[in-house]
């Protein structure tokens, strides 16, 4: 997924002369999953969404269970996929901040969405 890609939107026509406006779900969830469908990410982006500027230990000691490795690989793919901004300080020691940028800040409503859905339909709600 290219970083220059811009917001799809899903538009039904709602008159029988328009013509009908579809995204393909099937290329929206790819480009989603390719981003957030990774076990970490979404933790992390949660995150970030509650505490802001984070480093590189702020952020390991608020993802539970989060190996040194999976960390950084995980932050290195969101960093990638434009969701996640890395910045040196220039502090001593020199240190790494991560924050959301203007895309990952957008995923603020669905991350909510999903956490209230995992609160009403979660595991205890899996046997039907």
């Amino acid at each position: 997924m290219s970083s220059d890609s811009s917001a799809v939107s899903w538009q039904r026509s709602t008159t029988e002369t328009e013509t009908p406006l579809f995204v393909d779900p099937s290329e929206v969830f790819d480009s989603v999953q390719d981003v957030l469908g990774r076990k970490w990410h979404l933790r992390i982006v949660y995150q970030l969404l509650e505490h802001g500027t984070l480093g590189f230990s702020g952020l390991k000691s608020e993802v539970e269970g989060v190996s040194s490795k999976m960390l950084s690989e995980s932050l290195t793919n969101l960093e990638d996929g434009g969701i996640v901004d890395r910045e040196i300080v220039n502090d001593q020691p020199v240190r790494v901040e991560y924050s959301l940028t203007e895309r990952g800040q957008a995923l603020d409503g669905v991350v909510s969405e999903l956490v209230n859905w995992g609160s009403e339909h979660g595991l205890e709600d899996r046997d039907g």
